[in-house]
């Protein structure tokens, strides 16, 4: 059996992507915006919600500001994410766990002890193959609160070349355009073409990346429980998605 593909993500892209996620990321603050509006709970509702690939914690801070009742366990695989994260969640206490994983080791679950209200992943699952997504998927349906959501933010596969090489140009544009509208030069742009962040740009995925099409993933979600299964956000080949028990 092969062995699996060595994840290219390292500390040094953790410090990168930390200067110039809100330039990479196409939509990054309006991703989270949709996220947010779309977790299945009232304002004073007391729920928990995990956080898978919780990067620095802005997602987690503001699911812990919207809903004061809430509670998050917040997951990430590196040491610097895991740093930042801690540190800007300290504020809210007993309310917020940070917690190492690593997503292809499912042993992470056992951490989950009460009925999730909400499962959040955001640019995570393209590390996983076809397979392993399906697993989890099923994993996490069964976490799940009747009524509560599976909730992805993450880059899909094109359906073809044609596609990829749109969403490549309409990514680059992207990045361009929120590099002057963000910092007032182009400077973190160039560090994002330099560094190749743009992965529509490659012809095949690098050792690590396995992105699934969108609408083999709704499928796939439908076969694990979830129902209102649906896309509910897209640009340039990133994608929220996901659906509710």
């Amino acid at each position: 059996m092969p062995d699996a593909p060595t994840p290219r993500w390292t500390e040094a892209d953790s410090a990168t992507f930390l200067d110039i996620a809100d330039v990479a990321v196409p939509g990054r603050r309006e991703q989270m915006d949709v996220l947010l509006s779309l977790i299945p709970a009232a304002e004073d509702d007391a729920f928990l919600t995990a956080d898978l690939a919780c990067g620095e914690g802005l997602f987690s801070e503001r699911v812990l500001e919207r809903f004061p009742r809430s509670r998050v366990v917040a997951f990430d695989g590196s040491d610097t994410m895991l740093a930042q994260a801690t540190a800007r969640l300290a504020r809210f206490g007993e309310r917020a766990e940070v917690r190492p994983f690593a997503l292809e080791n499912p042993d992470w679950l056992a951490a989950i002890t009460s009925p999730l209200r909400c499962a959040v992943s955001s640019l995570c699952f393209h590390h996983l193959d076809a397979a392993a997504k399906r697993r989890l998927f099923c994993d996490l349906a069964a976490r799940l609160e009747p009524g509560g959501a599976l909730l992805i933010a993450d880059v899909v596969a094109p359906a073809s070349d044609l596609v990829r090489r749109s969403w490549a140009a309409t990514w680059d544009e992207i990045a361009r355009r929120q590099s002057i509208e963000l910092t007032g030069t182009t400077d973190a742009y160039h560090t994002f073409v330099e560094d190749g962040w743009n992965s529509h740009a490659l012809t095949e995925p690098e050792p690590g990346e396995m992105p699934s099409r969108l609408y083999d993933q709704l499928k796939w979600l439908e076969e694990a429980g979830f129902s209102t299964v649906d896309c509910l956000w897209m640009r340039a080949g990133f994608a929220v998605y996901g659906g509710y028990r």
